[in-house]
C-alpha cells in the first residue's frame, strides 16, 4: 500500500518553515450550512513537518554549528472558528458557540495562541514559558514542561531535533544514528525502502482527538510534529500523549509511525500535492474524532480502505462532546458510514450512538481464533471497558469479536471491505498510557500497561492484520 516518495518530495517536506514566531495565522474559514468551520486558505506545505525541531543551541557531531530555530507559524486548531492571536481578542464570540475569546477552549488550550496567557490552561506561551512558575500545576516548569519545549510556534526553550543530513552520512541531530539508521530518514521511503513487515502507520491529529484536558482524551502519539520527537525513543516516556505506548509499542515491532498534525495535515486519497496523502500509507488510525469529519475527508477515507489500506476505527462514549461543539465519536463515524460520497454502508457496522457506563474486564470473546485477538502481540483473554458505546453489525462484510458481557453488543469487531480491512472499538480509554502531552500523569488512566487485561496485545494485533493488505 506504501507508495514511495522521491528524495525531493522529502527535502520540500523536511525545509525548515519560514515566518515569524507569531502563533497567528492568515487563514480565513467559512461556515457550512451545518455550523461546521472549513479553512480556505493560509496553509504552508512545509509546517508541521520534522524539519519543525530542526536545531537546538548545541552543534552537531560533525562540529557544524546548528541553524537557528524558527518557529511556526500557524494554526494549531484550524477548525476553529476562534482560534487565533486577533480573534481571541476582540472581545466577540466569532464561531457563536457561547464562549468568546479565552473562554473558548480553542483559545485557552490552544498552542498557537498566546494572548490568553494567565487564562490558558496549559503552560505553553513565550511568557509563560519563562517566568519560573509552573503555571499549569503538573509539577513541570518553563522548559521542563513539553508544553513549552515541544511547541513550534515559539523559540522559547531548546526544541526537539532532526535528522536533515539522510544522504551525507552526517549526524545532524546527535542521536548517533546516521543515514536510513534514523526514523526521521524514513519520510523518504525510496531511499530507505521499509524492510520486510514493516508498516507505515499515520495517527491522525486533525480530527481534534485532544478535544479534551488531561490523559483520559489526549488522543496523540506526540505532539511535536510529523515524526514523534525524538525519532528514536528508548522508552515511551520520551514521547508526550496518550497514545505513546502505542506508537512506541509499533516503533519496538520495527514500524515507521507518524502523525497527521493539525496545522499542516489534511485527509485526503489521491492527492500527488500531499505528502502525508493516505495512499503512502498502510494503516490509519482515528482514535475519538471530536468535530465533524468533511465530505472530502469521509470520502478519502473510505476510498482508503477500499484500496487496500487498513482503519483502526475507535469510538467513545455518544456524550463525550468534549468541546460542545455538537459532534462525539460515535455520530462523527456514523456519518461516515451514512454519507461520504463512495458508498452506503460500506465496511457493514455501525456505532450504537449510546452511553454505557459499565466499568468491567471483558472475557466475552465471539470468535478467539481470529488474527486481532491471536496475533503477533499475544493471545487477547480479557480486555477492559470504562465509559464507552456499543456497535452491531450491519452488513455481510463485518464480524464481532468481543461482546460486552453476554449481550450482544460489540465493544470491538472487524470488517473486510473491498481490498482493505477496519477494527472498531467502542471505548478509547483502553489505548491509554495514563500520560499526555502536557507532562501530567495518571496512573489509573493507564489500561495499555495494565497487567490484568490484554488491550496492549488486541491493539498490536489489529495494526498487524489490518496491514497485512498493504
Amino acid at each position: 500500500m506504501v507508495r514511495r516518495l522521491g528524495l525531493f518530495t522529502l527535502l520540500l517536506s523536511c525545509a525548515p518553515p519560514t515566518g515569524g514566531g507569531t502563533g497567528t495565522s492568515d487563514n480565513e474559514t467559512e461556515s457550512t450550512s451545518s455550523g461546521d468551520v472549513v479553512p480556505t486558505s493560509g496553509t504552508t506545505d512545509n509546517i508541521g513537518d520534522t524539519s519543525s525541531g530542526s536545531s537546538t543551541d548545541e552543534g552537531s557531531s560533525s562540529g557544524e554549528p546548528a541553524e537557528p530555530y524558527v518557529p511556526l507559524d500557524g494554526n494549531a486548531f484550524p477548525w476553529a472558528g476562534e482560534s487565533t492571536d486577533e480573534l481571541c481578542d476582540d472581545g466577540d464570540d466569532n464561531d457563536d458557540n457561547s464562549y468568546a475569546d479565552c473562554e473558548d477552549f480553542s483559545c485557552s488550550r490552544n498552542q498557537s495562541v498566546f494572548v490568553c496567557e494567565g487564562d490558558s490552561i496549559y503552560e505553553s506561551t513565550p511568557e509563560l514559558c519563562d517566568d519560573n512558575l509552573d503555571d499549569d500545576g503538573d509539577k513541570l516548569t518553563d522548559c521542563a514542561d513539553p508544553d513549552c519545549f515541544k511547541n513550534p510556534f515559539h523559540a522559547v526553550c531548546d526544541k526537539p531535533r532532526v535528522e536533515t543530513d539522510c544522504q551525507g552520512g552526517g549526524d545532524g541531530d546527535g542521536d548517533g544514528l546516521t543515514g536510513c539508521d534514523d526514523s526521521d530518514c524514513a519520510l523518504d521511503v525510496a531511499a530507505c525502502p521499509p524492510a520486510a513487515g514493516s508498516l507505515r502507520v499515520l495517527f491522525d491529529q486533525t480530527l481534534d482527538e485532544t478535544a479534551g484536558a488531561g490523559p483520559n482524551s489526549d488522543w496523540v502519539v506526540d505532539r511535536w510534529g510529523r515524526v514523534p520527537a525524538p525519532s528514536d525513543p528508548d522508552s515511551a516516556d520520551e514521547w508526550h500523549g496518550a497514545l505513546s505506548g502505542f506508537g512506541f509499542g509499533l516503533h519496538q515491532q520495527g514500524h515507521r509511525v507518524e502523525n497527521l498534525v493539525p496545522w499542516d495535515g489534511r485527509l485526503s486519497h489521491g492527492d500527488p500535492d500531499n505528502p502525508q496523502d493516505l495512499t503512502h500509507y498502510d494503516v490509519l488510525v482515528l482514535v475519538e474524532p471530536s468535530r465533524r469529519i468533511r465530505s472530502e475527508e469521509r470520502a478519502a477515507i473510505v476510498e482508503f480502505v477500499l484500496a487496500g489500506g487498513g482503519l483502526l476505527a475507535v469510538a467513545n462514549h455518544n456524550s463525550a462532546d468534549r468541546d460542545s461543539n455538537g459532534y462525539s465519536a460515535p455520530g462523527a463515524f456514523n456519518e461516515l458510514l451514512d454519507d461520504n460520497g463512495v458508498m452506503t454502508d460500506p465496511f457493514g457496522f455501525r456505532f450504537d450512538e449510546v452511553d454505557r457506563d459499565t466499568p468491567t474486564v471483558l472475557t466475552d470473546i465471539v470468535d478467539p481464533g481470529h488474527p486481532v485477538l491471536d496475533g503477533p502481540g499475544g493471545v487477547v483473554a480479557a480486555i477492559g471497558f470504562y465509559e464507552g458505546c456499543t456497535a452491531h453489525v450491519t452488513g455481510a462484510g463485518a464480524i464481532g469479536l468481543i461482546t460486552l458481557g453476554a449481550s450482544e453488543e460489540l465493544v470491538v469487531g472487524a470488517a473486510e471491505a473491498g481490498d482493505g480491512r477496519v477494527v472498531f472499538i467502542t471505548d478509547s480509554a483502553i489505548l491509554g498510557d495514563g500520560t499526555d502531552s502536557h507532562g501530567n500523569t495518571l496512573t489509573d488512566h493507564d489500561s495499555w500497561n495494565d497487567p490484568t487485561q490484554d488491550n496492549r496485545a488486541l491493539l498490536l494485533n489489529a495494526i498487524a492484520w489490518l496491514g497485512e493488505q498493504g
